[in-house]
């Protein structure tokens, strides 16, 4: 999967900047991004 090294939060120029992008196997990836959403609230 392709893992955005900052969270883009929807911000679209972020989100497609291929210098934010890095591989990560799917588990991982999961687990990043809900340790991430943990902290939006």
């Amino acid at each position: 999967m392709v893992d955005h090294k900052v969270p883009h939060k929807g911000d679209k120029k972020l989100f497609w900047d291929s210098k934010n992008w890095q591989p990560m196997c799917k588990s991982h990836h999961d687990a990043k991004t809900a340790r991430e959403d943990m902290g939006a609230w």
